[in-house]
């Protein structure tokens, strides 16, 4: 019982790297730069290379205002609030 109980903290801390975050969300890599710089996307760096905790964005998405786009029913990342 506690090694499932493991498994699925480990699932839940999995960590991204900035490729890996770019297919989750669906953005470019200038998307990922802005939500880092203007939206507090959290996010750690090993050396020159960002990483990611699932759980984080995850939470991070959830405790965000974001509004669908007009374009495609996009998120709109930039809107102002």
């Amino acid at each position: 019982m506690a090694r499932n109980k493991v498994r699925t903290e480990l699932k839940d801390k999995e960590i991204l790297n900035e490729s890996e975050l770019m297919e989750f969300l669906g953005v470019s890599r200038t998307t990922l730069w802005k939500l880092r710089r203007k939206r507090n996307l959290p996010y750690g760096k090993v050396g020159r290379e960002y990483r990611y905790v699932k759980s984080d964005i995850i939470r991070w998405l959830k405790e965000s205002k974001y509004q669908p786009g007009e374009e495609q029913g996009r998120f709109d990342f930039f809107r102002e609030e």
